[in-house]
């Protein structure tokens, strides 16, 4: 016995409605300082830090000067 078109088409609609629901929200990582960027776009975001290579650490993080560099 063949199912009837309708009764495909509602366990169709069923199994939609319980994939629509139990899906996660998609979201997007943004850096600190691209928060303008995610909120123009309308997207649905989150904010992570910018890992930094040694170099930048040395620079932000380090209170002394490198060789050769004087204060002005």
């Amino acid at each position: 016995m063949k199912p009837s078109a309708l009764r495909i088409e509602r366990l169709l609609a069923k199994v939609e409605a319980e994939l629509a629901r139990s899906a996660r929200p998609r979201r997007y990582c943004f850096y600190f300082d691209e928060e303008a960027e995610a909120e123009a776009q309308g997207l649905p975001y989150v904010l992570v830090p910018r890992v930094l290579s040694r170099q930048e650490w040395i620079e932000q993080y380090s209170g002394d000067k490198g060789p050769g560099e004087d204060d002005p």
